[in-house]
């Protein structure tokens, strides 16, 4: 399954995955692709996912690019992230005007998916568990409004996470 050659806001195809690998594939091509906003809902910043140095460097680079540029991150539980390090707790720490990390509200702790939104165009949907299963497009704007809505109802009581904040030395 190739996912190289998908465009963000052009191409409608919708996209299943099974696979760590495709997963981490398809999330790296769409936020290499972001040019103002990621929304992330994760249950614990997936090192799997989030922390790799393609991702870390378009995030970066996105964090850098302008004023108005928002990455949001809702994340579950970021205990083992904060124990074991991660690039984006790094990363956010050095741009936090552009990177927040929040703590979603105790009761969506039981949402059962994991989505990333760019823009108001791409995103990237999957159930949370041991299985990499779910589907993206690059071009789904109504879909993108649904996840953006549920995204930022959970980001309007949420609390950014001391844990994240916090400096380890």
């Amino acid at each position: 399954m190739e996912k190289e050659g998908f465009t963000l806001g052009e191409n409608n195809d919708l996209i299943s995955f099974d696979s760590r690998l495709d997963n981490r594939k398809i999330a790296t091509s769409l936020i290499t692709q972001a040019n103002l906003q990621i929304r992330i809902l994760t249950p614990d910043l997936e090192n799997a996912i989030y922390d790799n140095a393609d991702i870390i460097q378009s995030i970066s680079q996105l964090a850098s690019k302008n004023r108005h540029t928002i990455i949001k991150v809702l994340v579950n539980d970021s205990t083992q992230a904060v124990n074991t390090g991660h690039r984006l707790i790094e990363l956010a720490r050095r741009f936090s005007s552009s990177i927040h990390l929040h703590k979603t509200p105790q009761d969506m702790n039981a949402y059962e998916s994991a989505f990333i939104i760019i823009d108001d165009s791409g995103y990237l949907y999957k159930h949370t568990g041991p299985s990499h299963i779910g589907q993206a497009c690059f071009n789904d704007k109504a879909k993108v409004r649904e996840l953006i809505k549920t995204f930022d109802e959970a980001w309007s009581i949420s609390k950014p996470d001391t844990e994240l904040r916090q400096l380890h030395i």
